[in-house]
């Protein structure tokens, strides 16, 4: 995959993502993009654009178990997250709901045009490539369908 580098800093978690007070009545994830990282980089919310790449630092997902911050990504058409570290929360999540967490540590200007290559665990930007630990054949499974949920619908099984 190819997307350009949106960079946020360390210990984003679900509310530094989407604030909890636009969680409320019926929402339209689509409609909270513009809101998106508002309280930590309010300029990039409104510019997300499909395919762009979140090269966070350390602990990204970390705080609640609430999992809006990841489906609100997935519904702005994020394809990845790079992160130094992830936290067990934010890297599951990921998982879940099919958006490729990929942990690495990356140098990266804004809007830098990057590649991830998922077979290969390589992470290519201006400066060079970076290796990454490849995922497990089963994980892949998940990611590509989109999520556990469709993975689960497709085979209706679990083989892990």
């Amino acid at each position: 995959m190819v997307g350009r580098a949106r960079i946020i800093g360390d210990h984003i978690g679900g509310d530094q993502i989407i604030s909890s007070a636009y969680l409320i009545g019926n929402i339209r994830l689509e409609e909270l993009t513009a809101h998106a990282f508002e309280s930590c980089r309010p300029d990039l919310g409104p510019t997300l654009k499909a395919g762009d790449i979140i090269v966070a630092g350390e602990n990204f997902g970390c705080g609640s178990s609430r999992e809006y911050g990841i489906l609100l990504l997935k519904s702005a058409g994020i394809s990845c997250v790079i992160a130094r570290s992830f936290a067990r929360n934010g890297y599951r999540a990921c998982i879940n709901h099919g958006l490729l967490p990929v942990e690495c540590t990356v140098s990266v200007d804004e809007l830098e045009e990057i590649s991830v290559d998922v077979e290969q665990g390589i992470v290519r930007t201006k400066n060079g490539r970076t290796a990454f630990s490849r995922y497990p054949e089963q994980i892949l499974k998940i990611i590509r369908e989109g999520g556990f949920i469709n993975y689960y619908k497709k085979y209706r099984k679990i083989d892990f």
